[in-house]
């Protein structure tokens, strides 16, 4: 195994990494966004048009309005409890997402979690459980 190399000082704040993976969501630039998942994620995906189709169904059933992040921290070691997997230097965002549904607006408070990538960061968005 390498060792960990913090991302180049060019490459993407956390933050910003979020923001643009919303931004490209919310303007349903989804291929663009696959590259942006960590190896881990895309796998559980099962392929690129598999997410591409399924990002297109959530965004029929609920808009994605804004996101704002309230907070970043790099934590040397965090364990993905529901995939059993720990990985290191991640970049712990808590973000606040303002969702519209049919008439009505809602927002959520979620924890995101960034991996370190050669050029920055990947996201850990999985499917959604059925």
């Amino acid at each position: 195994m390498t060792p960990f190399r913090p991302p180049e000082p060019e490459s993407i704040a956390p933050a910003a990494f979020e923001m643009r993976f919303t931004r490209l969501q919310r303007e349903g630039r989804y291929e663009q966004m696959w590259s942006m998942l960590a190896e881990d994620a895309q796998g559980s995906w099962g392929g690129e048009d598999r997410f591409v189709e399924e990002m297109r169904r959530q965004a029929g059933a609920a808009e994605l309005l804004e996101a704002e992040v309230s907070a970043v921290e790099i934590v040397p070691e965090w364990t993905d409890r529901h995939r059993n997997r720990t990985y290191r230097n991640v970049a712990r965002l808590a973000v606040r997402y303002r969702l519209k549904l049919e008439q009505r607006e809602l927002t959520l408070d979620r924890q995101v979690h960034l991996i370190p990538a050669a050029d920055g960061w990947r996201t850990l968005c999985y499917p959604q459980a059925n």
